[in-house]
């Protein structure tokens, strides 16, 4: 009996740091509220000046850990010709701002930014369209 005791005082011991977290996503949906960059909009495009090196997307999403990041040709049935050019962790519990900084590696861009969001056990995404001028 005093073993048992013993033994269950240990395992809730070890386990009291975490029965009060606070975990920072609320809901296993995650939220894509916006996806945009510096450039301007014209109509469905995000038209990049020729000539630019890096550009800088910002993902505003809630209860979300990460984004991935990923370029795909324009085209039909081309998402198995995507390349995942990066990804943004949360940071902290208030951390809704998600961005990616990338160095253009293409002399021309006509190509689809599809971001993922994802949250515990489910993802949300969206596409923008990047056109150089």
């Amino acid at each position: 009996m005093i073993l048992k005791l013993f033994l269950a005082i240990n395992i809730l011991t070890a386990i009291q740091p975490f029965i009060n977290q606070h975990s920072p996503i609320t809901s296993s949906n995650p939220d894509l509220k916006r996806i945009y960059t510096d450039y301007p909009k014209d109509g469905n495009w995000v038209q990049i000046p020729k000539g630019t090196k890096n550009i800088t997307f910002y993902v505003e999403a809630e209860n979300t850990e990460t984004v991935l990041f990923w370029l795909i040709p324009t085209g039909t049935q081309t998402w198995t010709e995507r390349k995942l050019i990066g990804y943004d962790i949360r940071e902290n519990p208030t951390d809704n701002i998600f961005s990616l900084t990338w160095t253009i590696d293409k002399s021309y861009l006509h190509d689809h930014l599809h971001v993922q969001a994802l949250g515990d056990e489910i993802l949300e995404q969206d596409t923008i369209n990047l056109s150089m001028e």
